[in-house]
């Protein structure tokens, strides 16, 4: 999945081509999918069900984002759940840079895999930050009243508190599996992939379908569940 300053580079470029009429809102929606904390096995099934990780019939994989929509169509005018919504389709755009146009998708699921791409997303935060002028998102007043924050054990203030540091860190050192214009050319498909799904909505029809994006069932050299 994207880090989370990738995730707000993203949401900053919307925010800058669409109408979005609460951006701190938008914003915080954007990451509250990756509130979580704690140890890596806590995390990762933590996240799949913020994520909304789904097996489909065909046996690809997606953070579906249709289900998201049918639990809460009702409030995507509120821009906490359309950053959220959104979020997911990101997500799924990432793993198709990661998995297949970097090549990494035999390595899913190793630990050291994991700590090459955290080593990468440290070096990338500066200049992120430095383009899109990040700052640390703002807590919405009565967040924890929001039926999804009520859904899901998200740890809110630990997870700002932590990436404090995301936003200040200046790493030195030689990206290994990104290139600074692999990121650009990424927040750039999201962004014109999103703006299209979101104008779709406002018709009550997608622009992408359920299968747009997700991936193989591939995990430690064997197709399974």
């Amino acid at each position: 999945m994207a880090s989370r300053v990738i995730h707000l580079a993203v949401a900053y470029e919307l925010a800058a081509r669409l109408d979005i009429k609460d951006k701190e809102r938008f914003f915080f929606g954007h990451v509250l999918p990756d509130m979580i904390m704690g140890e890596y096995e806590y995390r990762l099934p933590a996240k799949k069900k913020t994520h909304f990780y789904t097996l489909l019939e065909n046996g690809r994989k997606t953070y579906d984002f249709y289900r998201f929509y049918e639990d809460y169509r009702d409030k995507l005018s509120d821009m906490l759940y359309l950053g959220y919504y959104v979020h997911l389709i990101e997500d799924n755009i990432f793993r198709q840079y990661l998995y297949y146009r970097v090549g990494l998708l035999k390595r899913r699921g190793e630990r050291e895999l994991l700590d090459e791409l955290y080593r990468d997303y440290h070096l990338l935060n500066p200049l992120l930050c430095e383009r899109f002028r990040i700052t640390l998102p703002t807590v919405p007043k009565g967040i924890e009243k929001e039926d999804i924050v009520r859904r899901f054990d998200f740890q809110i203030n630990e997870w700002l508190d932590d990436m404090k540091g995301d936003l200040d860190e200046r790493p030195e050192g030689e990206l290994m599996h990104f290139t600074r214009e692999l990121i650009d050319e990424f927040i750039n498909e999201c962004s014109d992939v999103i703006e299209k799904e979101i104008n779709s909505l406002k018709e009550n029809r997608h622009y992408l379908s359920i299968n747009d994006y997700s991936i193989e069932n591939y995990y430690k050299g064997e197709l399974r569940k």
